[in-house]
């Protein structure tokens, strides 16, 4: 998995020099898309809040590889509910 770590990081310094920050959903195609382009099976999930904080509810988008989230640190798979995914991950 510290391959697939190390490759997320590099592939963020390069998305942010050419692309600027991107939006959680843009972020995590780009991300799906260039992990498979190197070989890794990644998987782009979309999810919908369980618990909107301010009573409309939110998407956020995550990219898995063998079964864990590797495109952000926040606990998606608790706080939201997948309404998406690619096969892959």
């Amino acid at each position: 998995m510290r391959v697939v770590s190390s490759s997320v990081v590099k592939l963020r310094i390069f998305q942010r020099l050419r692309m600027g920050f991107l939006d959680p959903v843009e972020d995590a195609l780009f991300l799906a898309a260039a992990l498979h382009g190197l070989g890794f099976a990644s998987s782009f999930h979309l999810g919908r809040e369980s618990v909107p904080r301010n009573g409309v509810a939110g998407y956020f988008a995550w990219v898995e590889c063998g079964g864990r989230v590797v495109s952000t640190t926040m606990p998606v798979t608790d706080e939201y509910v997948e309404v998406y995914r690619t096969s892959g991950g």
